[in-house]
């Protein structure tokens, strides 16, 4: 079993990577360097950079740079109630008086509304910190607009939130007065320690402009301290894959040296305004800034239990060890809390979460930190707030439903789900329902649904490959894929599933629309492109609520015209679907299309389980010629709120006769009738790819609608990565001699 021990993004370092820290050199350029490449990411100029080594230095003298020399009453600033004594510390040495803000269980950083009553109770309040608390965003545009309305001096605090955006598009530290980046263990950027302050607002005194401030080395022990953290932390995990892990000597060894403060620096330590950063973190600091181009996720992931110190029993039975829990206590770490002067009474919420949060790294991969999730979640509840707005413990958020679906009650209940999904989902489709789940069972496949509460839904399927077994996830998982949280729950689970089944890798095609942040959501669970499609990725929709006369102006020219042609003609075109030899006909007619166009088509076994399976939402449509000879085939199935044109089949007479624009208009029409919202024409090419294998159909297709829709392509997460790549080399070379695209 692999044991994780949590100290600082170090936990995640590499061989590699931990050497290059410990036998780092910088120079003064590499410092200078560092304050400009800073001063162009927050558009300042470089004297308004400066770099320390500590992060509540900068606090501090940031708020220190706008207390007058003769101000007779004590400032205060306003702070997130959910906060480390740092922060605390660091108030409280510049002069302020720190005044506690309640907070939203849901973003764990106070609102707008809670800001405003406490600058009614505190007029004295004259600043303002924005934490953004594990990379979650607080409620920035109401704190900003009342910040600004009050003139109160505006901190961005960055340590856990380099580079997130905000919910109105615009960077983190792109409105503060004042931007606060720490580079201390577990922060968005770990560098042992450090941090820096950027200055947008003129001081109203004179301190910054001190030459001493941030001019000498830090103490020897200090930077031998931050050099070794990382190689200390190597050798606790080390410690996991020997005999000795099991007398759990690595976590042993990190406490050790935890309490030595060898590894950490004690918060009684007092802060030193003249220490600068050391030449070699500024090095490295500059080397890790490359790496944060894209918007990042969160730090640490959240999570509401009942009890945590038994989850982290369970955990730690498990292999997984903290050496330290984040905000166990409202003002962390929990010997400092009284020390700080928090009131209770005043912050209800902050108190509650306090006693029920656990949160585990953001920078560990899904597979590595699956099974603690699992842990977790099965003990996860909900923090809400009642009518009298004080919180109270609801029902999970987050609970595994196992849904075993082998007798009829289940199926039922299944169908019961899946009519809300359809409804709850916009793109969900029938290759998430249970008529695709009997459909494979049929076919001798195993199918397995989970169900995390109303929130996620997935239907996989277990596929047996001559290159290897993977686990297939067809238009899914269907959730709310900006819930980060319950995101990374819902891989944790498939990613045991894959495991338990011994699966080489999964295969998913998410019912996502092909977007940057879409994009993003795949690279935040350490998703890779796979080398072949599950099912079409670039399709034209239909919109079917628009009236005939509407969707015929959407048909390019000349479709109208063959539709008009094929009624001239007298083609009929007829639901066949009753006739009991037309599955028959169909498949023959089919082989015959396939030879010709040279594409696969499915088995007559699979034709009659997908009749079995969809039933009364089964069609064959059948276009005839005036002599009543067949001319094209379609086959259409309907689930919820789409249908899909899933097979096509045509005899010679096609390529004289209009009778494919016949079936389809009148398939449009009929599904109308029905009350189905939208038509998927299933597969076209992708826009510009003239040698593409649906170049063919897609001039047909987009005759009907211009408007394409692309999903979000295919996606492979690897569960044994060695015999993954080995899969992918032997699939690249297959799609290279069958020359697809």
């Amino acid at each position: 079993m692999k044991k994780h021990y949590f100290l600082g993004q170090a936990a995640s370092f590499r061989v590699k990577k931990t050497l290059r820290f410990l036998f780092s050199f910088g120079t003064r350029q590499d410092f200078d360097s560092l304050k400009q490449d800073l001063a162009t990411k927050f558009q300042v100029k470089k004297d308004q950079v400066y770099l320390f080594h500590s992060g509540r230095t900068a606090i501090s003298l940031a708020l220190f740079s706008q207390v007058p020399r003769n101000q007779k009453d004590q400032p205060a600033v306003a702070i997130t109630a959910l906060t480390c004594y740092a922060v605390v510390q660091a108030v409280k040495t510049a002069g302020y008086q720190p005044i506690f803000l309640d907070i939203d269980p849901k973003t764990l950083h106070f609102d707008g509304k809670n800001l405003e009553k406490a600058l009614k109770k505190h007029p004295n309040i004259k600043a303002v910190i924005i934490q953004n608390n594990l990379g979650i965003s607080c409620d920035i545009k109401n704190i900003e607009t009342i910040a600004r309305a009050h003139k109160l001096f505006l901190i961005e605090d960055l340590a856990h939130s380099l580079n997130i955006t905000y919910p109105d598009g615009r960077l983190s530290g792109s409105l503060g007065d004042a931007v606060i980046l720490s580079f201390g263990k577990g922060k968005s950027l770990d560098a042992s320690s450090g941090g820096a302050l950027i200055m947008r607002k003129n001081s109203i005194n004179q301190l910054l402009a001190d030459p001493k401030i941030a001019s000498t080395r830090p103490k020897i022990s200090d930077s031998l301290r931050d050099r070794f953290y990382p190689f200390f932390a190597l050798h606790a995990r080390a410690f996991s894959y020997l005999p000795a892990g099991k007398y759990n000597l690595g976590q042993r060894l990190i406490s050790l040296l935890v309490k030595l403060h060898f590894v950490n620096r004690s918060a009684d330590a007092e802060l030193d305004f003249f220490h600068r950063l050391t030449y070699w973190q500024a090095k490295y600091i500059r080397q890790e800034l490359k790496h944060f181009n894209q918007p990042q996720g969160l730090i640490r992931e959240p999570f509401f239990v009942e009890n945590p110190k038994k989850v982290l029993r369970q955990l730690k039975l498990a292999g997984y060890y903290f050496d330290e829990v984040w905000y166990d206590t409202p003002v962390a770490p929990k010997r400092y809390y009284h020390q700080s002067g928090f009131n209770e009474a005043e912050c209800p919420v902050a108190v509650l979460v306090a006693e029920h949060l656990v949160n585990l790294p953001g920078y560990y991969s899904l597979p590595e930190l699956s099974r603690a999730r699992q842990i977790i979640c099965q003990n996860t509840i909900q923090i809400v707030r009642n009518q009298k707005m004080q919180p109270e413990i609801a029902q999970s958020n987050f609970n595994i439903v196992v849904e075993k679906n082998k007798d009829e009650k289940n199926f039922r209940i299944m169908q019961e789900d899946w009519k809300k999904n359809t409804e709850k989902f916009p793109l969900a489709n029938f290759l998430q329902s249970p008529k695709w789940q009997k459909f494979n069972q049929l076919l001798g496949r195993r199918v397995i649904y989970r169900k995390i509460t109303d929130q996620a839904h997935i239907l996989m399927v277990i596929r047996n490959a001559k290159r290897g077994r993977f686990l297939e996830i067809s238009n899914g998982p269907l959730m709310d894929w900006s819930n980060q949280a319950l995101v990374k729950l819902v891989f944790s689970e498939i990613f045991q599933i894959a495991k338990q089944n011994k699966c080489v890798f999964i295969r998913f095609r998410p019912a996502l629309e092909e977007t940057p942040e879409n994009q993003a959501y795949m690279k935040n669970i350490g998703a890779i492109k796979a080398s072949f499609h599950l099912n079409a990725e670039h399709t034209v929709m239909i919109d079917l609520e628009k009236t005939e006369e509407e969707l015929l102006a959407d048909f390019r020219r000349q479709t109208r015209y063959e539709v008009r042609r094929a009624d001239k003609l007298k083609i009929k075109v007829v639901d066949t679907t009753a006739r009991p030899d037309i599955l028959q006909e169909f498949h023959a007619v089919q082989l015959e299309t396939a030879r010709r166009q040279h594409f696969i088509p499915p088995t007559m076994h699979e034709l009659e389980a997908l009749k079995k399976s969809f039933g009364a939402d089964f069609k064959i449509y059948t276009a005839f010629d005036v002599e009543n000879k067949p001319i094209a085939y379609g086959l259409i199935l309907m689930d919820g709120q789409e249908a899909d044109y899933y097979e096509a089949a045509s005899t010679p007479l096609n390529r004289k006769l209009p009778g494919a624009y016949a079936l389809q208009w009148q398939v449009m029409k009929d599904l109308k009738k029905l009350g189905v919202k939208r038509y998927n024409l299933w597969g076209i090419a992708p826009e510009g790819q003239t040698n593409h294998r649906y170049s063919g159909v897609t001039t047909f297709k987009t005759g009907f609608s211009s408007q394409r829709f692309t999903y979000i392509s295919a996606q492979d997460i690897p569960v044994c990565k060695i015999r993954y790549q080995l899969n992918r080399l032997v699939e690249n070379l297959r799609k290279k001699h069958r020359h697809l695209n």
